[in-house]
């Protein structure tokens, strides 16, 4: 089995996948995205709206986009039940969890940096207040989901809400801190010590702090 992952170190969502294979052991060759002609030639071949990460599994001759599906067949591969619970209510908690984590702030998170590099043009200062009201709605549903007492994303066990969490929450929170959400902190402090997202910190680490925003001092 050959895994190639087209991807940077530095996405987030390059990192949740990576996340995902540290914990599950599946060996994988990463093929760079950083820019270049060749790389990208190579890479729109396999993800033809250039969203990172793409999954090429050679052995089935299979391409997969969009990060949490990539995580769900990797699960497979590896076995199954271990990054989507085996319980149908479990699995739907992660999957909810993956979707707020990617979607309301994985989103806002990109239109705040967007708007910082002006990569719209000028930077829009009203949208990006805007998409930080929204983060700031984001820890606070976060919060409250996490007041059961859970471990983890979507319970006592490492799932793929947590591989979501890591990167996503890492970057925003230097957007907009997480403020009084003690909850939110704990999840993320448990995240920042889990070996495979610090193996995904390593991978990132030559490539420098590319993030457009000082580091989180909350």
């Amino acid at each position: 089995m050959t895994l190639l992952v087209w991807s940077h170190p530095y996405s987030a969502y390059g990192q949740k996948t990576a996340v995902a294979l540290y914990e599950l052991g599946l060996p994988f060759e990463l093929k760079l995205v950083d820019g270049s002609p060749e790389a990208m030639e190579g890479f729109m071949a396999v993800s033809p709206f250039a969203k990172m990460p793409a999954l090429v599994d050679t052995a089935a001759d299979r391409t997969i986009i969009e990060s949490s599906i990539v995580i769900e067949y990797l699960d497979r591969l590896a076995g199954g039940r271990r990054l989507i619970p085996d319980d149908p209510e479990a699995a739907l908690e992660a999957r909810f969890m993956d979707r707020i984590l990617d979607t309301y702030v994985g989103g806002n998170m990109n239109r705040i940096i967007f708007n910082r590099l002006g990569r719209a043009g000028t930077p829009n200062e009203t949208a990006m207040a805007q998409d930080a009201e929204q983060l700031e709605t984001a820890w606070d549903m976060l919060e409250a989901r996490l007041a059961d007492g859970r471990v983890w994303g979507a319970g006592d066990a490492f799932t793929l809400a947590d591989c979501a969490a890591a990167p996503i929450l890492t970057y925003a929170r230097r957007l907009v801190p997480f403020g009084d959400r003690p909850r939110l902190r704990a999840w993320h402090a448990r995240l920042m010590a889990r070996p495979s997202f610090l193996r995904a910190l390593e991978d990132a680490a030559p490539f420098g702090d590319l993030m457009p925003a000082p580091l989180a001092e909350d």
